[in-house]
Order: structure tokens, then sequence, then C-alpha cells
């Protein structure tokens, strides 16, 4: 009788549903073109802060994205601010240590952009949906080159980011993960040929006119600066 029961407990088990994603991260999918046109119908900063909704047009080849991606940026823990004073390198080491790995271009921006493809995820022009319009400050990068206690404390000082989650309506679509843009500009692996494998996405605090497509492409791996995270991905079941 007991071996009856080892047998209808694994059976039992073996037909529960497996999740494709653990809890901490979302199911994000799609058919991924490399290139959006979108049309621009407002500036500020000198830069696009409005797009014409629905104007847009896809470009280039198209790769199917199916991964698991962090619901928040790194440390991916409600509540709690994000890494920042981070490098690819250290983006690299810490989602590895977690079990999970970089996540590409291509993933990031599918996540970021949703099934819709707007241009900042959240919708066709520059609001507070995100933390992206905090005011500028002027960093002393000599402070930042010398790294240490010195990097720390004026990485203190310029710090306005927000604890994960403090923004529900920043994501591209239910579900999806959030503060894609803004918050901490996140590394992420190439997907498109540049000068270094590594590349950042998402802008910041301080940046508006960031789009989910913004690659930032300027920097070697090693780089880290005061307001750079990431977020980790892993591949889906």
């Amino acid at each position: 009788m007991p071996e009856f029961f080892a047998l209808l407990m694994a059976a039992s088990s073996a037909s529960l549903p497996v999740a494709a994603c653990p809890a901490d991260m979302a199911l994000v999918t799609g058919e991924h073109p490399e290139g959006m046109r979108y049309k621009c119908i407002a500036t500020k900063w000198g830069l696009c802060s409005a797009y014409e909704e629905g104007n847009m047009r896809a470009e280039g080849k198209v790769v199917p994205i199916r991964a698991c991606v962090d619901r928040f940026e790194a440390p991916n823990i409600k509540g709690q601010p994000p890494l920042v004073m981070q490098s690819g390198e250290d983006a690299e080491a810490w989602c590895g240590a977690h079990g999970k790995r970089m996540c590409t271009e291509y993933e990031w921006e599918t996540a970021c952009e949703g099934d819709a493809r707007r241009p900042h995820g959240y919708g066709w022009l520059v609001d507070d949906s995100c933390n992206m319009t905090k005011p500028w400050k002027t960093v002393n990068n000599s402070f930042i080159a010398q790294g240490g206690a010195l990097a720390q404390k004026e990485a203190a000082r310029l710090w306005q980011g927000e604890v994960a989650d403090s923004r529900p309506t920043c994501e591209a679509q239910p579900g999806y993960p959030r503060d894609m843009v803004g918050n901490a500009e996140e590394w992420v692996k190439a997907s498109r040929k540049y000068r270094w494998p590594v590349v950042m996405m998402g802008g910041h605090w301080a940046k508006p006119w960031q789009t989910c497509r913004g690659t930032n492409n300027a920097h070697e791996p090693s780089f880290r600066y005061y307001e750079t995270g990431f977020r980790c991905c892993k591949d889906a079941l």
C-alpha cells in the first residue's frame, strides 16, 4: 500500500505544470525586429519628447525571443534600490553567481517594448510613468575615476534612484519587467556589432529622452558610473 501511494504522488507531481520562469522573473516573448522607426512630433531639450501614436515601422531581420527577465533591476527585490556603480564585468559575475546570465540587447528591448512596441515602453510621449525626469546634477568625474570611498561618496551625492516597484506603471504591459527605462542604466550583452561585447540600455533618472532602442555603446566592460546597474535573464523552460 505505501508503494501505491508513492507511485500516485509521483504521477500527480509529474502532471503539474512547470513554470517557464522563476517567480522573480517575467516570461518575455515576441518576434523582435532589429530596427524600429517612429515619427517624432515634439521635442524638448533639443531631443524628441513625443512620437506620433501608432506611426512606426519595423526594419531589418526579425529574431524570435523567449526568455526569463528579472522583474526589477538587480538585486531584483521589491522595495530595494537598484545596484549602481556596477560595470559590465560586475553584471556578468553577479548574474552568474545567482544562476542567471546577462540579458541580451534584443531580449532587453523586447521586454521594454512589449507587444505594442511603443518607443518608451509605457507610451508615446515622455511623462512621469518612469523615474527618468529628475534634474541632472553636475558630476565630479575626477572623484568617480579615483574609485573607492571617494567615488562612492560622489555616487551617493548624485543618487536619485528609486526602490523597485515605486512606479507600477513603468512597464510595457501587465506582468512584464518594470523600470526598463529610467532609474538605473542597465548593462546587457550586445546583439548588434559594436566595439565592445557589452552595452547599456534604458538611461537613468535624469535622461527623459531615453527610449527602448537607445543603446549606449560607448564604454568598455570595466566601465562603471554613478548610475550604471543591470538586471539578469535566463533561458525559459
